[in-house]
């Protein structure tokens, strides 16, 4: 699964996916340590429209949905969700998994649509790579560059073209440290989050 992420340098999304439009003084500019679910997070739906603007991260109380699921019918409402990494948990370590040329990146994800408000989302999971099986039996789909548009087309997608789309990314490109174990709690989005200056007090007993 994807249970927290970062998106420490979001103007690095203008430069890396030139096509989408994404306003630069937006309120959602600011670098994210720590991303939790509930919270807004930065997407573009299959919408036709091509912007980069807020979701809200969980789609009624499941942050994550599992291809397996998702292609059990026609998936009609695609939507991708930037990142620059993602954390997975080995016991109570958090493990930083990121592009080993550190840019910015693309989860696979699925949206609901509302009346108003930031519309629900949740991030695509498969079997994991390489790397991440190290640490978890299951990954965030990432999506190579050359997909994004056909993900992003509108109306119904196949089962078998998502299943083609969902596969686990090369681990070639990826790497993976150790980051401290102030991530775990979820209020806390800072810098050092990134730093592996562990032991931290684990509990407060």
């Amino acid at each position: 699964m994807c249970g927290r992420f970062t998106l420490i340098d979001p103007l690095r999304i203008r430069a890396a996916y030139p096509r989408f439009h994404f306003e630069e003084f937006s309120e959602y500019r600011l670098p994210r340590f720590n991303i939790a679910p509930t919270q807004a997070i930065l997407g573009v739906r299959n919408d036709g429209r091509n912007d980069v603007e807020p979701l809200r991260w969980g789609i009624d109380g499941r942050i994550n949905a599992r291809v397996e699921t998702v292609t059990a019918r026609p998936l009609a409402f695609r939507c991708i969700i930037f990142a620059d990494g993602f954390y997975e948990w080995r016991g109570r370590k958090p493990v930083y998994h990121t592009m080993k040329d550190e840019r910015p990146f693309a989860f696979a994800g699925i949206w609901q649509p509302v009346i108003e408000g930031e519309p629900p989302s949740a991030i695509v999971t498969c079997e994991p790579n390489e790397l991440v099986a190290r640490v978890h039996d299951r990954m965030p789909a990432i999506l190579r560059d050359d997909q994004l548009d056909a993900w992003l087309s509108e109306g119904d997608m196949a089962t078998e073209v998502t299943r083609a789309f969902i596969r686990p990314y090369d681990s070639n490109a990826m790497q993976a440290r150790d980051v401290s174990m102030r991530l775990n709690d979820a209020r806390y989005d800072a810098p050092d989050v990134l730093i592996d200056n562990d032991p931290v007090q684990e509990t407060l007993f």
